[in-house]
Order: C-alpha cells, then structure tokens, then sequence
C-alpha cells in the first residue's frame, strides 16, 4: 500500500471526489460492467478538476480508503452506487450486521424493512462502532439497528461482503431489525 502524501483534507475532497464520479455521475469515463476504468484515464479525468494530481497522489487516496479497490491498472468504487454495476462479490455467512441511521429513518425500517432508498444496494456494517460512524453522517446520536443475518439468510436473504467492515444486500426485510439498546451507549 503506498504511503498517504497529501494531506487529509485534500484527501477527503479528492476521494469525494472520485466517489462521486465512480458511484453515481461518470459522465464521459469508460466505465465496464463491474465499474472499472482504467486508471490513467481516471486520472486524467480527475485532474480536469485537481490540476496538480499525479498518479501517485491518486494512488494514495484510493489505497487510503476501503471503498476503492484497484485491478490490473483499473479503478472502481467498491460499494455505493446509485448507477448501474454489476458487483461480483463473494457471497457470505454472518450472524449479526448492523446499520446505524436516523430515530425517523429507523422507525420507517422497523415497519418496511431495509432497503437501498436511491441506491443499488444496503449498506451494513460489521461492528457496532463501525454502525456509528455511518449514523453519525446524519444525526448526532444515530439509532443501530441489528440485523439476524443468519435467519435472514436461511429465508434466502443474500448477503455480499464488499469489504473486511462494509456488507452489501438487496433488502432486509423488517422481521430481522430490531434496535440494538445499551443503556451507557458510547457515540464514538
């Protein structure tokens, strides 16, 4: 994995970047089936924006963030897309996920279910802390949600993993939700 060379706040602003234009927007890129570009022209595309970007500033903002995976001189958004791919992930047995959202948001999903709401797919997480941080991008106190996913599978729920923290499905159906409630909660 390349050293991080730039510095956090471009990074940040460079991956949005990227995730953007990889998960939802990819304009005139050449995207495959899967997702992938080739990098030099991913770069290319990119420095239309970020002038000075070189190829290994790009490399280290992808290597430095778990949702981009790169193949064979090919770039792609691992997980988030709100266009069309086609995820080739390994299919996976789990008991327990959790998805941290909104006290609005998760009494809506207690009655409907889990479902990817402008996006191909639901975003779980493997950990309580991980669950958080996601909730926190919306809320200050986010609601975890914990999800049976060794029942839903048995009903034939599939369930991807996309990354060692981040876990993809279709949908969750309502009966398999419950509120995780720990009285001295900490919101890391």
């Amino acid at each position: 994995m390349p050293k991080i060379i730039i510095d956090k706040k471009k990074s940040t602003e460079i991956s949005k970047y990227m995730s953007y234009l990889l998960r939802h927007n990819p304009k005139n890129l050449n995207l495959d089936k899967e997702g992938f570009v080739d990098l030099d022209e991913f770069l290319s595309f990119v420095q239309n924006k970020y002038k000075s970007l070189n190829k290994k500033e790009l490399l280290s903002v992808a290597f430095g963030n778990e949702r981009y995976e790169i193949k064979k001189n090919r770039i792609r958004a691992i997980y988030g897309h709100s266009i069309d791919v086609s995820y080739n992930l390994e299919e996976i047995k789990i008991d327990k996920l959790y998805h941290g959202t909104t006290q609005k948001a998760a009494e809506t999903i207690l009655k409907e279910g889990l479902n990817p709401m402008g996006r191909r797919k639901v975003h779980l997480s493997k950990t309580i802390e991980a669950a958080i941080r996601v909730g926190k991008r919306r809320t200050k106190k986010p609601v975890i949600l914990i999800i049976n996913a060794s029942e839903a599978m048995k009903e034939g729920v599939k369930i991807e993993k996309a990354t060692d923290k981040v876990y993809l499905t279709n949908h969750i159906p309502s009966k398999y939700i419950k509120i995780h409630e720990e009285p001295n909660h900490q919101y890391v």
